[in-house]
């Protein structure tokens, strides 16, 4: 009896512990929920900037609000010290089609754009996220230059932190060569995570340790940034063994309220029509510092698991 009795506990635990994921489809976004409680928020729909931010940062294809574990929105939209910032996002500031600029990292002249769902799905271990969107010209809006193929998938939250897969593929769906490159000088372009500032002071923390200064680059397989405020939490973003140049140093670091897995960083990485690159990336809400939130172990967790 007592034995059928702990099986029964197990079982009634087990079933607690089990997430339960839905979708809330609301004002152009696609909102993630855990047990009723917010995860995420994708906006599909394109965003107009607030008053007093010029109308061409514009928007749409990004992740803003994202939440920690307690339900506190900890990233930022249209802040005050760079317009272009948008929550979790993936942008280059130095693209051409051709010989044509093409920044969809400043939002100048070209901005991605909801095309279609590939999934919305929803279950007790995981839930899945994935759509198709094109970069295009604001001056031929319905004409995809570039394809993007975005697959999100968020896993139950733990006594520690909660992880958020990511996986980008870019396509070349144009007639002509399509180049990505980082900012000169500053390498800024790829996977970026804007923190909201008013959880300043930042610490950015890597596997050789604490770096206590803004980096440009830095030889890491990842990075997390966290902060006290609100009983504390961080967001740590993990390289996908996969992706080209792994471990590859183009990180950032800004402790003004940035942190961005910086590829391909100051080398161009060219498409010729049709071609196409991936990359993947986990990036794992936690609770309290890097210590606490026990980044560096959850990344030996991963790349352990992954698929290469």
């Amino acid at each position: 009896m007592a034995i059928r009795l702990g099986v029964m506990v197990g079982l009634l635990f087990s079933v607690a512990a089990m997430a339960e994921f839905t979708f809330e489809d609301r004002d152009g976004s696609l909102t993630l929920l855990e047990n009723g409680k917010p995860v995420y928020s994708y906006r599909y729909e394109m965003v107009a900037p607030p008053q007093g931010v010029p109308a061409h940062f514009s928007r749409s294809c990004y992740i803003h609000p994202l939440y920690d574990l307690n339900g506190n929105v900890i990233t930022q939209d249209f802040p005050i010290d760079h317009f272009h910032h948008r929550g979790v996002f993936w942008a280059w500031p130095e693209c051409k089609a051709g010989e044509r600029p093409m920044d969809v990292w400043a939002l100048g002249n070209v901005r991605q754009r909801h095309e279609e769902w590939l999934a919305r799905e929803t279950g007790t271990d995981r839930a899945v996220m994935a759509v198709r969107n094109r970069w295009a010209f604001d001056a031929d809006p319905e004409k995809a230059v570039v394809r993007e193929e975005v697959r999100i998938t968020a896993f139950p939250s733990g006594e520690t932190g909660r992880p958020l897969d990511f996986d980008i593929r870019l396509t070349n769906v144009s007639g002509d060569s399509v180049t990505f490159l980082g900012a000169k000088n500053k390498g800024y372009g790829g996977f970026c995570f804007r923190p909201d500032a008013k959880n300043k002071p930042f610490v950015f923390t890597t596997a050789k340790g604490v770096c206590p200064e803004d980096a440009l680059q830095f030889d890491t397989p990842w990075a997390d940034v966290s902060w006290a405020k609100e009983g504390g939490a961080g967001v740590a973003i993990f390289e996908h063994p996969s992706n080209p140049g792994y471990p590859f140093p183009g990180w950032i670091f800004r402790h003004y309220a940035f942190l961005g897995a910086s590829w391909p960083h100051e080398q161009e990485h060219v498409l010729k029509p049709g071609e196409s690159f991936q990359l993947r990336y986990r990036l794992y809400i936690h609770a309290g510092d890097a210590e606490k939130g026990e980044v560096e172990r959850s990344f030996r967790d991963y790349t352990a698991t992954v698929e290469r």
